[in-house]
């Protein structure tokens, strides 16, 4: 009976000087990687009355010990290693586990025993989440604001943080804009820059509020386009249109054109053929692309589009200045034929007047001279036979010979030739009656 009053003296002894322990804080990283990557986790526990640590350990998602103090080991094909950080404070326990080229998502789990009259086991657990982070780059030219962006998936939940840094500097406050789209599978951020004058490179870096960051770098290419159009052509003519690219990263998949209506030229289109006129070369970051126009008949600007495998399309704007030319030649040729067709009458008129003076003249000149002149008969006959008939045929010849003038003056067309036409007439037909006169 002495014996059991004694013990419990004892143990009230005990629960009387030993009050009980504080809480326990254990806290484990979690951390994210591309896929081949090293993971790390930490764990760490703090007290602040006095507790002691008897044991830790690690263990990985099927329970297995990975190991119970610094050192590597491998278990079910991973390779970890486990390293002391050292405490301080009131910290009881701080180490880490670094798991080698992982692939698949991890969740590892770290035990510590703590005690000081009592035991207590506590535990927590990290996550490995293998993630990817995709750049999506631009090009622009100069003066234009562009948009980069940055998208994380294999990451659930959305307790992840974006920061945009250029340099190693994140970026001050009003020289761009940010925003995010976060769903439960991927994480999209975007950076617009306004006024790109050059090149520019700047850094995404995803955080989990649990531990671990990725990050990637993203750029925007800034390229010139010099655009070659065609002024002051006319209507009909074949012109070729071009647009060279300058200062490129890498070399666009394909150029596209388009009218000023926004309609595309697909090159299948009769008059239409565009085609690379000089190919990409590397170091330059040129290419010129150019379009034929077989027969151009109005002005019209044409577009010319550079696309690139990040679906960025870079454009520049070709000029045609066409001379519109107003079809006056069909009327001018229709005048010049009524022209010809009335100098044509009035040549014919002059045939005409020639024979009309030749016959008059011949006869009245045979007839005068057989019924007035008493000379010899013989002689009469003669002279009114031979002149009269050279006066006819002179005469004739000279009809001729100016029916031959009025179609040559055909081709004058105006109204002088009428008038020294008439004149040679005149001076012709007086000509002949001096000469029948002084006969008389």
């Amino acid at each position: 009976m002495r014996q059991y009053k004694l013990l419990l003296v004892l143990t009230l002894t005990v629960l009387t000087l030993n009050p009980a322990m504080s809480a326990l804080t254990m806290t484990v990283t979690s951390d994210m990687v591309f896929s081949g990557e090293a993971a790390t986790l930490t764990c760490s526990v703090s007290a602040d009355n006095g507790e002691t640590l008897n044991a830790k350990q690690w263990q990985d998602q099927s329970g297995d010990v990975i190991g119970s103090g610094p050192g590597e080991s491998e278990k079910n094909g991973v390779q970890y290693t486990i390293t002391d950080l050292g405490v301080s404070g009131n910290e009881l326990l701080n180490w880490k586990l670094v798991s080698a080229s992982v692939t698949s998502d991890k969740q590892l789990t770290c035990f510590a025993l703590i005690s000081a009259e009592a035991v207590e086991v506590v535990e927590d657990s990290g996550k490995v989440e293998v993630v990817g982070l995709t750049p999506v780059n631009n090009v622009t030219t100069s003066g234009d604001s562009s948009s980069v962006s940055c998208i994380l998936t294999g990451i659930s939940g959305s307790d992840v943080q974006v920061e945009w840094s250029q340099g190693g500097s994140p970026l001050s406050r009003g020289s761009h804009l940010e925003s995010k789209d976060f769903t439960e599978t991927d994480k999209v951020a975007v950076l617009t820059v306004p006024d790109i004058t050059s090149d520019q490179t700047y850094t995404c870096t995803f955080t989990g509020e649990a531990g671990g960051s990725v990050s990637s770098t993203v750029k925007i290419d800034h390229v010139t386009i010099t655009a070659g159009g065609a002024s002051g052509v006319d209507t009909g003519t074949r012109v070729t249109l071009s647009c060279v690219l300058e200062g490129a990263d890498s070399a666009p998949i394909e150029t596209n054109w388009f009218r000023s209506d926004g309609s595309a030229i697909t090159g299948r289109e009769s008059g239409f053929s565009p085609y690379t006129s000089a190919t990409f070369k590397e170091g330059l970051g040129s290419q010129t692309d150019s379009l034929i126009i077989e027969s151009v008949n109005k002005s019209e600007n044409f577009t010319c589009c550079f696309v690139f495998k990040e679906g960025d399309c870079v454009e520049g704007v070709a000029e045609l200045d066409v001379i519109v030319v107003e079809d006056e030649e069909g009327e001018g040729q229709e005048g010049d034929g009524q022209e010809g067709g009335g100098e044509g009458d009035v040549g014919g008129s002059g045939d005409d007047l020639d024979n009309d003076i030749g016959d008059g003249l011949g006869g009245e000149t045979g007839s005068e001279s057989s019924d007035n002149i008493d000379e010899d008969a013989d002689q009469g006959d003669d002279d009114g036979t031979d002149e009269g008939d050279d006066d006819d045929k002179d005469l004739g010849s000279s009809g001729d010979n100016n029916t031959d003038d009025g179609a040559d003056e055909d081709d004058l067309g105006n109204g002088a030739s009428n008038y020294w036409r008439k004149s040679v007439w005149m001076w012709a037909s007086s000509f002949a009656f001096i000469l029948v006169t002084s006969r008389i």
